[in-house]
């Protein structure tokens, strides 16, 4: 007797409702936004991916690393907009996409929440993994380190390197392992 014809409602409600989560999760849509770190994370991949130099620096948190640092910071930011996003696009090729977005994470180590906190102002600091396609069949894991700011809003922070007590043991986080998002 099949779940749906038995006698039993709990058993029937049991099944739709597995039915109905199984299938949001399975449609669950790429994360976009600033309101979540996944989200920002999506979208700063998005916009390097589509050499959208606007959007991309639409992500970015702002300068935080003291006088010299946000001399370089600019720089950075300035040759990124100006370098692979001029780019001419090659029609041969077919164009990098995300085939996955984990859960961020925290630190396991404390020293970089308390850091961004004390001296960046910023209310959380967490790390994403996504696993983009950057051909067929060859897959890349990349980690974004995110903060979020007193304004509420995620933000992609891409030079670790110019404030590492922000992003202390980065590079030493386990792969996460719980999916948000996948290509299916």
């Amino acid at each position: 007797m099949s779940v749906l014809k038995s006698k039993s409602p709990v058993k029937a409600h049991l099944f739709l409702l597995a039915l109905f989560l199984s299938s949001t999760l399975l449609a669950a849509d790429l994360p976009s936004g600033q309101k979540t770190p996944e989200g920002v994370a999506c979208d700063a991949v998005a916009a390097y991916i589509n050499r959208d130099a606007k959007a991309w620096l639409a992500t970015l948190v702002r300068p935080i690393y003291g006088e010299e640092g946000n001399k370089t910071y600019a720089e950075f930011k300035k040759q990124m907009a100006d370098g692979p996003y001029k780019a001419a696009e090659d029609k041969s090729e077919k164009p990098p996409r995300i085939i996955k977005c984990y859960k961020a994470r925290g630190f396991s180590l404390d020293g970089p929440g308390s850091a961004a906190y004390a001296l960046g102002h910023f209310n959380e600091n967490m790390f994403v993994d996504i696993i983009v396609e950057t051909a067929l069949g060859k897959l890349q894991r990349m980690r974004y380190h995110v903060l979020k700011d007193t304004d509420d809003k995620w933000y992609f922070e891409p030079r670790p390197d110019l404030c590492p007590l922000y992003s202390m043991g980065l590079n030493n986080e386990s792969d996460s392992t719980e999916v948000l998002y996948e290509v299916k």
